[in-house]
């Protein structure tokens, strides 16, 4: 019966089915479910839709409003640039290429703690941060870069920017590299 060409194929892809039932539809139904519970030490109750009403506040619509113009100035920053860099870089007459491609990668190698470390000693609000002598050296006052609206989401853009440009450099690279020489060929005798 194990040998049957009907039954095999069910009992290769059996362990790929318990473990996504185990490690993801369980998880996922028993959030659903506990998201309809009030649960205490000790109790739990069920309360309807409860939660879901309280969910709808102003705090959770800025949560939504910061995220997105997260994500959209993320995406403004992290496509452009990194294609832009690695058209220089896939270039010929470029030099020092190794060097760059290096320096330019080895922030997507650190640890989202060290690179938080980092950003907070770069930025933080003594005047002796990074940023703040900076601007002080330039005849402003010192800044709280964690602590206004704006400042906030400019530094946390420029993490972003700092740690991911070496990622989508590599993918935009591969892509360029992988481009068949004759097409460069082509499109110079075209006069592109």
């Amino acid at each position: 019966m194990l040998y049957s060409q009907k039954i095999a194929p069910y009992i290769f892809v059996l362990p790929f089915l318990i473990s996504f039932a185990v490690f993801f539809v369980y998880p996922v139904l028993s959030a659903i479910n506990m998201s309809f519970q009030e649960v205490l030490p000790g109790q739990v109750k069920y309360i309807g839709l409860a939660n879901y009403k309280d969910l709808w506040n102003p705090t959770f619509l800025k949560a939504i409003v910061n995220s997105s113009k997260y994500t959209l100035y993320s995406i403004l920053i992290l496509i452009p640039i990194p294609l832009i860099l690695a058209v220089f870089l896939n270039s010929k007459t470029m030099i020092a290429k190794n060097f760059f491609r290096s320096t330019l990668f080895i922030p997507a190698l650190t640890s989202v703690v060290v690179a938080g470390t980092i950003f907070r000693l770069a930025f933080g609000e003594l005047e002796g941060s990074l940023m703040n002598t900076f601007v002080t050296s330039l005849g402003f006052e010192k800044q709280r870069w964690l602590g206004k609206e704006n400042l906030a989401m400019i530094t946390l853009i420029t993490l972003a920017a700092w740690r991911w440009i070496g990622i989508n450099l590599l993918y935009f690279m591969a892509g360029l590299q992988n481009i068949p020489k004759e097409l460069y060929e082509s499109a110079e005798i075209d006069g592109a």
